[in-house]
C-alpha cells in the first residue's frame, strides 16, 4: 500500500468537514477506511470495487484504475455517498490509494486533470522503484 499525498489530504478534509463534531461517526468512518485499506492489501480486485475509466489520454496497460462506492457513516443526502479511488500496479504488487471523497464534493468524480496529476505521481514512483539512481 502506497497512499498518495492527495489521498491523505482528502481523508483529512472529509473528517474535518463531516465528522469534526461527531466522534462516534468519525471513528466509524476511520475504521471503514482502514478496513478497505487492509482488504486492498490482500485483494485489490475484491467484489465491492469496480473498474474505473482512466482520464482521457492517461491509460496505461499495466495499471488498473478502480473505485469503491460506499455509504459514509451517519451522513445524509449526497454527502452519504462516499467514493474511494485507487490504482493497482500488478507488476510491482502495489496499490495506490488516490482519493476519497463524497458525491456532494464531486457529483461525477474529480476532474481528469486532477486525476492525471495523481497518475503521473504514481508513474514517477514506479520509475524510481524500477530504476533506482546509481
Amino acid at each position: 500500500m502506497r497512499p498518495l499525498p492527495k489521498f491523505k489530504l482528502s481523508l483529512v478534509r472529509l473528517v474535518k468537514s463531516h465528522y469534526k463534531k461527531n466522534k462516534r461517526a468519525r471513528d466509524s468512518f476511520e475504521v471503514l477506511i482502514k478496513t478497505y485499506i487492509d482488504t486492498l492489501a490482500q485483494d485489490p480486485f475484491f467484489d465491492d470495487s469496480d473498474s474505473e475509466n482512466f482520464p482521457k489520454g492517461a491509460y496505461k496497460p499495466d495499471f488498473e484504475f478502480r473505485k469503491i462506492r460506499f455509504s459514509m457513516p451517519e451522513l445524509q443526502g449526497a454527502s452519504r455517498r462516499g467514493r474511494f479511488m485507487y490504482v493497482v500496479h500488478q507488476a510491482s504488487c502495489s496499490v495506490y490509494p488516490v482519493w476519497v471523497y463524497t458525491h456532494e464534493e464531486y457529483p461525477k468524480r474529480p476532474s481528469d486533470q486532477e486525476l492525471k496529476e495523481q497518475l503521473a505521481i504514481i508513474e514517477m514512483n514506479i520509475v524510481d522503484v524500477e530504476y533506482p539512481p546509481e
